[in-house]
């Protein structure tokens, strides 16, 4: 896990530095704030990815709902 989340804080970070690249050299201090945010960020989506699979399983295994024991039968009509 540990090498998805560096690889894709790796990934944030050269996208905003090219980005930025048209504005002037950067500081190495924009670039360690840059690469800090990034590996904030990975955290997170890799989080909520994770949290969005476990409910995309969760929901597959949900059972359908079951009648009741006791339930009454709508009586037939019965037609003359």
């Amino acid at each position: 896990m540990k090498a998805k989340k560096k690889a894709l804080a790796t990934d944030i970070s050269n996208s905003v530095e090219s980005a930025l690249a048209g504005m002037g050299e950067q500081t190495k201090k924009i670039k360690k704030v840059i690469e800090q945010s990034a590996k904030k960020l990975a955290a997170k989506l890799i989080k909520a990815s994770k949290k969005e699979a476990k409910e995309k399983v969760k929901q597959g295994k949900e059972k359908p709902a079951k009648a009741k024991k006791g339930a009454k039968k709508k009586p037939e009509i019965a037609l003359a």
